[in-house]
């Protein structure tokens, strides 16, 4: 069984297009997604409706993102602790704006985290591991096995997915496997979409990374072009 697996698709509808077009020839069976899929980049709308094209075999959680649109805008960022500026405030209002009642629908019914079977390997899917009270955990971009483990060590399964870091990162310790393929939708000064690919053939796993490249410039031209709050910022941070 071939599973791709993906995170942080940021509203990258070219990124996104990119990534399924290699799964499709690498002919995928089942699609994974770790969370924030909207939010920074400029296609939310587009960006969902082309995943639930593909609704039969994709799974996917909410991320930070996602929950700035369900359940509102946090006071303060997660990871450091700040107040969001009125700029980043209205840019999470202006990407929300462009979401169709089907997109968000469509987001209303995914879970925060899933326990799921395939290939006969236990998977535990979540945008980042929470606390008991549904915060996130310490923000570690480049983990050690054993801080994967620590990470998850409320949880019990053969394979970890997740995201939220942008960071690519790889573990595998006691026969159980920890994967952030990285962000997807946030180019960061480069022109390739991430993603891996997980084989799972007679109980054996085998993972390789998916770096894939497209036309980021046109984005960046696109979002020059639509000067949206907050954009300079995305530029300079995510692109």
């Amino acid at each position: 069984m071939k599973i791709g697996v993906i995170s942080d698709v940021h509203s990258n509808i070219q990124a996104l297009r990119a990534v399924l077009d290699t799964f499709d020839k690498e002919k995928v069976d089942q699609i994974i997604c770790c969370g924030d899929v909207i939010g920074i980049g400029i296609n939310p709308d587009e960006v969902i409706q082309e995943l639930m094209k593909r609704k039969d075999k994709f799974i996917s959680v909410i991320g930070n993102h996602e929950q700035y649109l369900l359940k509102g805008l946090p006071k303060e960022i997660h990871d450091d602790k700040r107040k969001m500026s009125e700029q980043e405030i209205e840019n999470h209002k202006w990407n929300h704006s462009k979401l169709s009642d089907q997109s968000i629908i469509f987001l209303r019914q995914l879970e925060t985290s899933q326990n799921i079977k395939l290939a006969g390997k236990r998977f535990y899917i979540v945008h980042y591991p929470q606390q008991a009270d549904g915060t996130y955990k310490k923000h570690i971009k480049n983990p050690s096995a054993m801080d994967n483990v620590e990470m998850f060590k409320e949880n019990d399964a053969d394979i970890f997915l997740y995201g939220h870091t942008h960071t690519f990162s790889v573990n595998n310790i006691n026969d159980k496997w920890y994967i952030n393929t990285g962000a997807l939708g946030c180019p960061m000064k480069s022109n390739i979409a991430r993603a891996g690919i997980l084989e799972i053939n007679d109980e054996k796993i085998q993972f390789k990374s998916i770096n894939v490249e497209y036309n980021v410039k046109e984005i960046i031209d696109e979002i020059n072009n639509l000067k949206f709050p907050f954009y300079e910022e995305i530029l300079k941070i995510f692109y």
